[in-house]
């Protein structure tokens, strides 16, 4: 694979790991960034994550086809505004980090139109509550999950050059439609967010609850609560983003969260006392499709 000059634009948490990966697969490509604040690019350049790093205050004039990659590695809105922008021929490839897929690839359908091009949209399937450059580790990507939708007219020849990348960074990747990968990850991701912080917001606003946790030095959350709330309001710009993007799937998803959270509530209001046997059911088959999801992992 040819790599000797790569754009990341956007070089956050996720943005400047790719970029340390890179770092140690490809060690003779030159990185460059484009980044929102003077404060990212010190950083970056402190952490030598890129060669060349430009602000968007510089309105820096980017010349596409200088480079092998393009990773835009922005909330989707931000790469939304980024497509039109791009030539419709040429060699470069072009891939981004969006958690949403079906309005990335509408546009580059319709952006590209009948010409053939190199637009591989992906998913990488990893992250952290950690956000900006300096949380950047090189091995974020390793052994996780990377979803590549393909556009109507992408190359096959992009397509297995993306599929290349990412495995050679150290991900393993499986093909989705955009619209699966939409209701899918409303389930699997984005309703997990959501639960996670709605999870802490509950328990931050009971004051019994908040009286002993200021009361003492120390936690005294379970590792129920803990592993529960890793997630809780982490990057909210970035998930504003996704939930504006995906909102017709989540709210599918939330309302099925609220039913079945309301049938659970209503078993305590039954006159004939607690329905155990209704309970130990639901416990059982979250276990088994849990077992199913999760690869038993």
């Amino acid at each position: 694979m040819k790599l000797d000059r790569i754009l990341i634009y956007g070089m956050g948490l996720m943005g400047g790991s790719l970029s340390l990966a890179i770092r140690e697969k490809y060690p003779k490509a030159e990185i460059s960034a484009v980044v929102r604040s003077k404060k990212s690019k010190t950083t970056i350049l402190s952490k030598k994550l890129a060669t060349h790093v430009f602000t968007l205050e510089e309105n820096p004039k980017i010349e596409w086809d200088h480079f092998d990659l393009v990773v835009f590695s922005t909330p989707v809105a931000s790469v939304l505004k980024l497509i039109p922008s791009l030539p419709k021929s040429g060699k470069t490839i072009y891939i981004d980090l969006g958690s949403t897929k079906q309005s990335i690839v509408d546009l580059v359908n319709i952006h590209f139109g009948d010409n053939e091009h190199n637009y591989i949209s992906t998913h990488p399937m990893c992250g952290s509550e950690q956000t900006g450059p300096e949380a950047a580790v090189p091995s974020l990507y390793v052994d996780k999950l990377c979803i590549l939708t393909k556009p109507k007219l992408a190359s096959q020849t992009s397509f297995d050059f993306v599929k290349q990348f990412w495995e050679t960074i150290g991900s393993w990747t499986i093909q989705m439609d955009a619209k699966v990968h939409d209701e899918t990850l409303a389930y699997v991701s984005h309703l997990p967010h959501v639960i996670s912080t709605i999870l802490v917001n509950v328990a931050g606003k009971n004051h019994t609850t908040m009286d002993q946790v200021n009361s003492i030095p120390k936690p005294i959350t379970g590792g129920g609560f803990r592993d529960m709330s890793r997630i809780a309001g982490s990057n909210a710009e970035m998930w504003v983003s996704i939930f504006k993007e995906n909102k017709s799937f989540l709210i599918d998803s939330i309302d099925q969260f609220i039913t079945q959270l309301t049938e659970f509530r209503n078993l305590f209001l039954e006159d004939v006392g607690l329905d155990e046997s209704k309970m130990i059911s639901i416990w059982e088959s979250a276990l088994k499709k849990k077992e199913t999801i999760q690869k038993n992992k």
